[in-house]
């Protein structure tokens, strides 16, 4: 049985499995950029919330998801990041495209009756895409996030792998939750038998389940793994590809 030695524990703590050091420290420049991506990139969910004319919000939606695809590949040439096109920039392009060119081919009432479903198509979306580059292509989502804090070796790293599996399996699930909790409140909307009160019960319970899920997997997680307890359990769950890791990178600071 295998087991992490106090200085490979102290390494990859002081490296930061929480933090995910990245392999060298990008300009200012890229830094801003990142932010600006990041904001871009999640502005047509706010758009969503923000704008009540469906066809203003449905497209300027589709055009910030566009935006952001663009400039994710213009970010990803200037080598501010490892891989493009991001899984979640692909879900909210062909998610808002659709919807919009729905918005202003169909009538206005039928428009009417599948916004209450909304947040439906966008986190199911999210599942749906999540789950496809896993089955289809074995892309796990959180591979494309930990590219950018890792190096290619580290990302091997029996401790990261486990990270990756997990916190995918999380966010699928998390937004898969959040679509069937959209669609009890869409159909109690479209049917006459949702009131205000539990509307917006049932939109606090989703976003919820999405602070939660994000702060468990982008913090709470990772910190447990860098922890000793986590690392134990690293080096008793995967022994042999500990082993494997450490003989094919024996000067890396995380073997033992």
């Amino acid at each position: 049985m295998s087991e992490f030695t106090a200085s490979a524990h102290e390494a990859l703590l002081e490296e930061g499995v929480a933090k995910q050091k990245t392999a060298e420290k990008k300009p200012m420049g890229h830094q801003i950029f990142k932010f600006f991506l990041t904001c871009l990139g999640w502005s047509p969910l706010v758009l969503s919330l923000a704008v009540k004319n469906p066809r203003a919000m449905l497209t300027g939606a589709a055009g910030a998801a566009l935006s952001s695809f663009c400039l994710s590949g213009i970010f990803y040439k200037m080598g501010g990041t490892k891989v493009w096109p991001k899984i979640m920039d692909i879900s909210f392009l062909s998610t808002f495209g659709i919807l919009t060119i729905l918005a202003w081919t169909l009538p206005v009432d039928t428009v009417g009756n599948i916004l209450p479903f909304l947040d439906v198509f966008i986190f199911g979306g999210f599942a749906l895409t999540i789950g496809a580059a896993w089955a289809c292509f074995k892309l796990r989502f959180m591979d494309q996030v930990m590219l950018d804090y890792v190096s290619d070796e580290e990302l091997r790293h029996p401790s990261i792998q486990h990270i990756i599996v997990r916190n995918t399996q999380l966010i699928l699930s998390g937004f898969t939750l959040m679509a069937v909790i959209a669609a009890v409140n869409g159909t109690l909307s479209v049917t006459g038998n949702n009131t205000n009160t539990l509307r917006i019960v049932l939109l606090v319970l989703e976003y919820s389940i999405l602070g939660i899920m994000m702060t468990i997997a982008h913090w709470l997680y990772p910190e447990y793994i860098g922890s000793e307890k986590g690392m134990k359990m690293i080096g008793d769950k995967y022994p042999d590809e500990c082993a494997a890791w450490n003989a094919a990178n024996p000067d890396h600071e995380w073997a033992y």
